[in-house]
């Protein structure tokens, strides 16, 4: 995947700014060298008594594929005549997966090739099971991207090194890739995290995560963004609603959904998700047949009472709450979930945080599986861990509260107060 030259500059910047000597630097598997340009064009401006150093070995890069090596030697000899130097060949054909050494800075944007899932790429069983012998990463998460950031903080300077690598944004919170975080970050701190969304390389539409490590061991937690982590640092003040507040009661058709879902008005009135809208809340066309299943077939109603009991309900798919009153109450697919309200708290004000754009920031830094374009999705889980101010944030309630009745009744002006409320009182 070709780098584009401002992420480049980006990456170089981030993981080379805290550093005033020059430090040998390493891409093990440079391509045509756009990582390395890039660290070389920022240091031109930025150190350029580096240079003479880099220039003569301490600027270094590999990779597996003569072609690759041999463009980006070019590359680098153009850009040094361009600043008045020689350069020695930067550039060597060598596996960066089993080579060995020790550099100050390692910077790379390896392979993103999975041998798993739905995309997965044919290995050969005797290599698979060497990288896997070889990276507790790969055994966790079968990848080049996964043995390439074990490798590469194998490679880099434990005592006082800085490790800047390019990967897919979802290593930073799926749990598969739970084992790579930990090779990673049992010798590396994390000091930056940035999303730069999807389409940063021409083909590639899953989103890019920039991550930058300095020396000193780190936690086992996600990678979270920069602003992500800032945001939560602040909102994890406030405690969540009880579980009980939220519930996954609609119904589940199973494998009978054409037998007891009608759009024909044949039964009991069902809500789906797409019937909810902020604040408000569409009639049901979908009606629920009241059939005998025959065997082998199944489905999962809840009890009445569950349906009646629900104060607000919520959309499921989607990246973030959307929520309205349960008026007039229906029965409700599994596409909805429930809000069963909270001791102590005032439903609309409830109903107006859930709804609010602040809300929606803290449940996508929360959630990862929030921000996917296919299928984003709001859990009953995510729901039970939001962060929801009580009411000793003072007369910020009552307002918040206010501004959401009058969202309800759709006056002017009155869901841009609630959105402003809502971030001042998390603030």
């Amino acid at each position: 995947m070709f780098t584009p030259r401002e992420v480049a500059l980006q990456l170089a910047r981030l993981t080379l700014e805290p550093l005033e000597n020059p430090p040998s630097l390493l891409d093990p598997a440079c391509g045509a060298g756009a990582l390395l340009l890039g660290a070389l064009e920022w240091a031109a401006a930025e150190r350029p008594h580096w240079l003479p150093h880099w220039m003569q070995g301490g600027l270094q890069g590999w990779d597996i594929d003569a072609a690759n090596v041999a463009a980006c030697n070019e590359v680098l000899n153009q850009a040094a005549a361009a600043l008045g130097l020689q350069a020695a060949p930067v550039a060597s054909v060598c596996d960066g997966l089993v080579a060995t050494g020790e550099y100050d800075v390692v910077l790379a944007n390896p392979p993103w090739v999975s041998f798993s899932g739905r995309h997965a790429v044919e290995l050969a069983p005797a290599r698979r099971a060497a990288l896997a012998a070889r990276f507790a990463a790969f055994a966790g998460w079968p990848a080049l991207h996964t043995a390439f950031a074990e490798q590469c903080a194998h490679l880099t300077r434990q005592d006082y090194g800085r490790l800047g690598l390019l990967l897919p944004m979802q290593m930073a919170d799926l749990v598969g890739y739970g084992a790579a975080r930990r090779a990673v970050t049992a010798h590396f701190s994390l000091q930056h995290a940035l999303e730069l969304g999807e389409g940063v390389f021409e083909g590639v539409t899953e989103p890019t995560g920039m991550f930058v490590f300095g020396a000193g061991g780190g936690s086992e937690r996600p990678w979270l963004a920069d602003a992500d982590a800032a945001l939560l640092a602040r909102v994890r003040r406030f405690a969540p609603l009880p579980a009980e507040s939220f519930g996954d009661v609609g119904v589940h058709t199973g494998n009978a959904a054409q037998l007891i879902v009608s759009r024909e008005a044949q039964g009991r009135p069902l809500r789906v998700g797409r019937d909810i809208e902020p604040f408000k809340l569409a009639a049901p066309n979908h009606w629920l047949r009241e059939v005998e299943l025959p065997e082998g077939r199944y489905a999962r109603v809840s009890p009445e009472a569950r349906y009646r009991e629900a104060l607000i309900v919520l959309r499921q798919t989607a990246s973030r709450p959307i929520a309205a009153k349960h008026q007039p109450w229906a029965l409700f697919r599994n596409s909805v979930l429930a809000c069963y309200g909270a001791p102590g708290h005032d439903l609309d004000y409830l109903l107006g945080v859930l709804n609010s754009n602040t809300a929606a920031r803290i449940h996508r830094a929360m959630f990862r599986d929030a921000r996917q374009k296919a299928f984003p999705q709001v859990k009953i889980s995510h729901l039970r861990a939001l962060p929801i101010p009580g009411r000793d944030i003072g007369g910020l309630y009552e307002r918040i509260a206010n501004a959401s009745r009058a969202a309800q009744a759709g006056e002017p002006g009155a869901i841009a107060e609630l959105h402003a409320l809502v971030e001042q009182a998390y603030l």
